[in-house]
């Protein structure tokens, strides 16, 4: 591949964070994005975000493939903010990595990046997603679904982020879009922040499982459609759960990944989780660490993407 060249640009090297080796990482390629999001995690007060600290194309170009080889990076994670505002840099930054994938708000058209995943993030239907995205983004977000050339060989797929709010809505969002020309449908759940109480979160898990419930019927009602696995929503009962997130995520294993956030001066910052560094572990939501708990348990591969 060409590196994307511009003149007159020093090239920094990357922020040091040791000699691990991780298999995969994700990188926040700019805090800006277009919607406010009343549930983001990456906007969190305790975490790298300022607006005005960006990195140029060459530089992080550069880095990411300096911390490729030193970490054996072989899937990253492009998120943002909202990457697709770099769109140009992200599509050419994927060729770096043998497997790449991108969480994109979808307002921007849904990119072409054959034999690699789009995560499309959507929060239920219109009426419970709008409210927390925006005015107008459902029907925005699929505009942009059906707009896209369903062969152009892009794993294109439908995240639900669950929050007790709109937890109400599974059902109906699966049934609303179970007809799109997409490759399936993913669930995850909120992650709060230490000491959080809002309407966002559960503060017990006791609470969450008759949700975790429905997340099953549904994989259960739509095999093929719904990408989750029953062990691993299994494992996010409330009477398993803290055995793969632990209070503090002593067991957790995200933390084999490394999250790369644009910090202070336009270098990268390595939070304590993906989510940031706030987490409350004990209350955790994400999908993906439960996923890779089961996969651990059942001695099966990692997942990367």
């Amino acid at each position: 591949m060409t590196l994307i060249s511009e003149p007159d640009i020093v090239l920094r090297e990357p922020t040091d964070f040791g000699d691990r080796t991780f298999r995969s990482a994700l990188v926040n390629v700019t805090n800006v994005c277009n919607l406010s999001c009343r549930h983001c995690f990456v906007f969190r007060a305790d975490n790298p975000n300022a607006p005005k600290d960006k990195m140029d194309d060459a530089t992080m170009l550069y880095q990411l493939a300096v911390l490729r080889d030193k970490h054996h990076i072989e899937s990253m994670l492009f998120m943002g903010g909202e990457p697709m505002i770099r769109k140009k840099f992200v599509l050419e930054a994927m060729g770096l990595f043998p497997r790449s994938s991108i969480v994109t708000n979808g307002t921007y058209g849904i990119p072409s990046a054959p034999g690699h995943l789009v995560t499309v993030s959507l929060d239920g239907p219109e009426a419970y997603n709008d409210p927390i995205r925006g005015d107008g983004v459902y029907r925005k977000v699929k505009d942009a679904i059906f707009a896209r050339d369903p062969n152009d060989r892009t794993n294109v797929i439908l995240q639900m982020t669950i929050t007790r709010e709109n937890a109400p809505a599974i059902e109906e969002f699966v049934e609303g879009v179970k007809d799109w020309p997409v490759d399936g449908v993913a669930f995850t759940f909120y992650v709060p922040s230490k000491g959080e109480h809002s309407e966002l979160a559960w503060d017990d898990l006791r609470e969450r499982d008759e949700v975790v419930d429905r997340v099953i019927a549904m994989k259960r009602a739509y095999p093929k459609l719904i990408k989750s696995n029953v062990g691993a929503l299994e494992m996010m009962k409330s009477d398993r759960a803290l055995e793969y997130t632990g209070e503090n995520g002593e067991p957790c294993v995200m933390r084999h990944m490394l999250p790369l956030y644009m910090g202070d001066g336009g270098n990268f910052e390595k939070t304590f989780c993906c989510y940031g560094n706030n987490v409350d572990c004990s209350r955790c939501g994400a999908y993906a660490v439960f996923n890779g708990a089961y996969h651990r348990v059942q001695g099966l591969p990692q997942p990367v993407d």
